[in-house]
């Protein structure tokens, strides 16, 4: 009894010191963001921001902020959404659901949308992105990132053994800027950071964010939520090289 006693303290001490040692780096952006359901996703359109709700389609919302962070709009979408991204090739914001459905908004102020890829991923819960030139969309799943031509949607490799939190703490989340590709455990608050080839090429440790649906990159940030379930959330942009 008395050796596990004192094995469990050496292991917390450890901790201690492990996480004692480790620099965590803090957000350069702060905002709330009352999106009526859980904070799931943010892109930009270059001027703007954008952030999109999930859980309850009959509540969808995309929310409208300038790069600071000031709110601007509202917009009804009745979608139960979990990614937002922009593409810039056709300027349209184009949303993945819970469904499992890939949608074009066509109008954001009247909420209209269409159908653009039907059953494309499998699960349900994953947060698709794309990359900021609109060639690639990304697919994460449990350690497994599938990448395709879009908008045609054709596979193109699967990258493979890149590390992620468990189940709802970012195991089908993902986040790809021109250079990096970004994945996450939320509940250790770490981002880990590969090229687009899927080399790792580090680890960093973030101050504030919790919510593991939602990493997104945007305006040169990787951002994260706290989830407001049901109230107000709030978005972190890191500052990650």
């Amino acid at each position: 009894m008395r050796k596990n006693f004192i094995f469990f303290i050496l292991i917390l001490i450890n901790w201690v010191f492990v996480n004692a040692q480790t620099e965590r780096i803090k957000p350069k952006l702060i905002f709330d963001d009352n999106i009526l359901t859980h904070n799931m996703s943010i892109t930009t359109d270059g001027p703007f921001l954008y952030t999109c709700n999930g859980g309850v389609a009959s509540k969808g919302q995309i929310n409208k902020y300038t790069l600071s962070g000031y709110f601007v709009e509202s917009y009804p979408i009745n979608l139960d959404m979990r990614g937002l991204f922009y593409n810039p090739k056709d300027k349209h914001f184009y949303v993945n659901c819970y469904d499992r459905n890939i949608y074009k908004i066509i109008d954001l102020k009247t909420g209209k949308y269409e159908l653009f890829k039907e059953k494309l991923y499998k699960n349900e819960q994953a947060k698709l992105t794309l990359s900021p030139n609109g060639k690639f969309l990304y697919y994460f799943s449990a350690g497994i990132l599938k990448v395709y031509n879009f908008p045609s949607c054709t596979f193109v490799k699967d990258i493979k053994w890149l590390e992620h939190g468990m189940a709802n703490n970012g195991a089908y989340s993902v986040a790809v800027s021109k250079k990096y590709i970004y994945t996450w455990d939320a509940e250790e608050k770490k981002i880990f950071v590969y090229n687009l080839e899927g080399e790792k090429l580090k680890t960093v440790y973030i101050t504030d964010g919790d919510y593991g649906y939602s990493i997104s990159y945007a305006k040169g940030l990787v951002f994260v939520s706290t989830d407001g379930n049901y109230g107000v959330g709030r978005w972190y942009g890191y500052k990650i090289k």
